[in-house]
């Protein structure tokens, strides 16, 4: 009966230690790209160019995926579904987005809980450090905590992952000259609201105006100003 006693043991101290962990599952991986923010930014602000360095993508590549909202940026969302349960199902979302230099997620996996991502830019020298961080909450429950280590872990090693494929897939696109598209209104318009140019002058136009033989010439004769001349009055 001593061994009984021993598991039970074990099992209280683990719970014990279950309630000493964060109750906040993170992790965050980095890697540097030959390649300067401007052109990595589009590579993570796009979900559209997602998959072509996804760590998940090869697991199945059979997942349906959606696009909603904008084409990227905050507000973009996509949506995949995968009966692999590697893969599952959910949606992520664009909730910042600051040219060349950060971009913030939403994930949301269901019944599997939500979570928060975020890329972070950093130039470094000619290339770009590129820091791709995870957060998600566990709740109070001992057991959840053991299973965020868990969860850090294996995204850690996924993202690690996902890193690498990007800076591989960034520099070689970029030396093809085959770069992801720039994002859409990343540089704000200077021009101020309710301005409206000009429109450019007609060269002929301009000339029939100047050299125009219908021109009135005013009347020189005097007559006019004599109809405004004030009569005389006569002298007292």
């Amino acid at each position: 009966m001593r061994w009984i006693l021993y598991i039970l043991i074990f099992l209280a101290l683990l719970v014990l230690a279950g309630f000493l962990f964060p109750r906040v599952a993170t992790t965050e991986r980095s890697v540097y790209i030959a390649e300067p923010p401007e052109v990595v930014f589009p590579y993570l602000n796009n979900f559209r160019n997602f998959n072509k360095w996804s760590p998940w993508y090869q697991v199945d590549p059979e997942t349906q995926y959606s696009y909603e909202g904008f084409s990227e940026g905050n507000g973009a969302v996509m949506k995949w579904t995968s009966d692999n349960p590697s893969v599952g199902k959910g949606s992520q979302t664009i909730t910042a987005s600051e040219p060349y230099s950060r971009v913030a997620t939403d994930l949301d996996f269901g019944d599997q809980g939500t979570a928060k991502a975020e890329f972070a830019l950093q130039p470094q020298g000619s290339g770009t450090n590129v820091t791709w961080s995870f957060s998600s909450e566990m709740g109070s429950s001992p057991i959840a905590r053991w299973m965020g280590l868990m969860v850090s872990k294996m995204v850690g090693k996924s993202y690690q992952e996902g890193l690498q494929k990007l800076k591989s897939v960034v520099e070689a696109e970029s030396a093809s000259g085959n770069e992801a598209a720039p994002p859409v209104n990343a540089t704000p318009s200077t021009e101020e609201p309710g301005t409206i140019e000009p429109e450019e002058i007609d060269p002929g136009m301009e000339n029939q105006i100047i050299e125009g033989d219908d021109l009135e010439v005013p009347d020189t004769d005097g007559d006019a100003l004599e109809e405004f001349q004030p009569e005389e009055q006569p002298q007292p």
